[in-house]
């Protein structure tokens, strides 16, 4: 989980911003993570996601992306670790 956290970590404005905002509304299709991401461009908010499926953090389902039991605990780690 702390490697996770850590890689996480290294891309705060992309990869990171991409797993909150799954993590605070699980069940989002692309379209509506692209717009609360703001970006313009889908392929750097399609390339984190697909590096969040290869790390096993979220998963697809019907469209839409979820944490993973992994993810969650990875979610709940970030949130720990940003309120001490």
């Amino acid at each position: 989980m702390v490697e996770d956290i850590n890689w996480l970590n290294e891309d705060k404005e992309g990869t990171r911003k991409v797993f909150q905002i799954i993590a605070g509304e699980n069940g989002l299709g692309l379209r509506k993570i692209m717009a609360i991401h703001g970006s313009k461009n889908w392929w750097p908010v399609k390339a984190c996601v697909k590096l969040l499926i290869d790390r096993g953090l979220v998963v697809e389902s019907e469209g839409s992306y979820r944490l993973t039991e992994t993810g969650k605990k990875v979610s709940d780690g970030i949130k720990t670790m940003e309120g001490i």
